[in-house]
């Protein structure tokens, strides 16, 4: 899957979150990106977690879903690939 900064993100529980929510990516990584969670998204137990960073996380491309505003599932945009000469 292609993510890129400002795509929203839909994020199943993780190892670090036992609540799925969603978030917008600030940055990309080569395996992960920084995405900042939406407010209310997390219990306070787990926010308190993130607290200290300003609501950002680093999670797994893997553990991402591209989503749109309504939290619908996105279809991999198809990327066109140039002809090798």
């Amino acid at each position: 899957m292609t993510l890129h900064e400002d795509n929203r993100v839909f994020c199943e529980k993780t190892e670090l979150f036992s609540d799925a929510f969603y978030g917008t990516i600030t940055k990309i990584y080569e395996h992960s990106a920084l995405v900042k969670v939406e407010p209310d998204q997390l219990s306070k137990k787990e926010t308190d977690k993130i607290d200290s960073f300003g609501d950002l996380v680093v999670i797994r491309m893997s553990e991402l879903q591209l989503v749109d505003a309504a939290g619908k599932p996105l279809k991999e945009p198809a990327e066109e690939l140039e002809a090798a000469e």
